[in-house]
């Protein structure tokens, strides 16, 4: 697309050749040109612009979903942490304590994450503590948290001493980026669903929130079977949701077709690394942003997508404040990951070198 510079100098040296004279910047003649290149200019922006939503491979935001909806698919929402809060007293009361549905926690360190609680409850006589169904305010991956970290009541109920989560809270992720869904929508072009094939199985779960990656194998067991694997990111998919898939896809499959709905088998991938930090970095901030880009390699695998070490090394390297890396020799064998199988992080180290 052509600058405004550029714009305005053609048609300057247009008049030029047409009239005899060149325009003089701060005549009439001189700021019309201006005013009518800068229009030309935006115009010629808003056409680039349009050219880019028109096609699903450059398309973004709400004019990418246009796209999607065409294709009967949906961007996925994001997902809210779900876990257990423990609410506890010191010393037992002679009366039962209500907790109501909607007791609002949050993390420690007033970074402002809020966790409400998704049923009443209530903290009987003669007992210490009560455990309750929570989950986080909104979605996201930063609302997955380690265990003891809830520890602020926003909303205190009355004779409650304090709050805490035993176990973490997970299943949190972001609302599906342009790029996954994108990749979504080609697919579908790719692998045109008939109501019967492969395509058309994988398609139905993947328009699942929850669902991050999926594999369809063909008579798995035998003539007139298949079986669907779905995962959620970087884990197994709840069995909540294994359950409403299967009674779903139960009611859309062909007649005397045996469709399972499972889990992959996880498959752990041990990542040992040394690292050499550029001077006037921090070796511990460093390290915390390579565990940081290693996790979000592993939990965007797909079901049956084999690890490619390289793959890893090329993230680390874009890490701020690396010099040079290297992998414990025999630990960089890239894994082969079958299509019933998802690879997930194993033990992680990460030393100095």
């Amino acid at each position: 697309m052509k600058t405004y510079e550029d714009i305005l100098s053609t048609m300057q040296e247009e008049f030029t050749t047409l009239a005899g004279f060149s325009p003089d910047d701060a005549s009439d003649i001189g700021i019309r040109l201006k005013v009518l290149a800068g229009e030309i200019f935006a115009l010629d922006a808003n056409i680039e612009w349009l050219k880019n939503q028109m096609f699903a491979q450059t398309a973004t935001g709400e004019y990418l979903d246009l796209h999607a909806n065409e294709r009967g698919l949906e961007r996925k929402a994001a997902n809210k942490a779900k876990g257990v809060l423990t609410f506890s007293r010191t010393t037992a009361l002679d009366y039962d304590v209500e907790i109501p549905q909607g007791t609002v926690c949050s993390l420690s360190g007033g970074e402002g994450i809020r966790y409400v609680t998704t049923q009443e409850a209530t903290l009987a006589a003669g007992d210490l503590s009560v455990q309750v169904a929570a989950e986080s305010e909104s979605g996201g991956n930063d609302k997955n948290t380690g265990a003891n970290t809830i520890v602020v009541m926003v909303t205190p109920p009355v004779g409650v001493a304090s709050v805490t989560n035993e176990s973490a809270f997970t299943g949190g992720y972001d609302a599906e980026n342009d790029d996954t869904l994108r990749e979504r929508i080609l697919e579908s072009y790719r692998n045109i669903s008939n109501g019967s094939n492969s395509a058309f199985y994988k398609e139905e779960v993947l328009k699942y929130d929850g669902v991050h990656s999926a594999s369809v194998i063909p008579t798995a067991r035998g003539t007139g079977t298949v079986d669907i694997y779905i995962a959620a990111k970087g884990a197994v998919a709840s069995e909540s949701l294994i359950s409403t898939i299967q009674e779903d896809i139960s009611n859309l499959r062909e007649i005397n077709l045996d469709i399972l709905i499972k889990s992959p088998t996880l498959i752990n991938v041990d990542v040992i690394l040394r690292i050499t930090v550029k001077s006037g970095y921090l070796f511990n901030e460093v390290r915390s942003e390579c565990v940081n880009v290693i996790n979000d390699f592993f939990e965007n695998l797909s079901i049956g997508e084999q690890v490619i070490f390289a793959a890893i090394g090329q993230k680390i390297f874009e890490v701020e404040g690396i010099k040079n890396y290297s992998f414990d020799l025999g630990s960089d064998i890239d894994q082969i990951v079958n299509n019933d199988e998802l690879a997930v992080l194993g033990t992680l180290s990460i030393s100095e070198s």
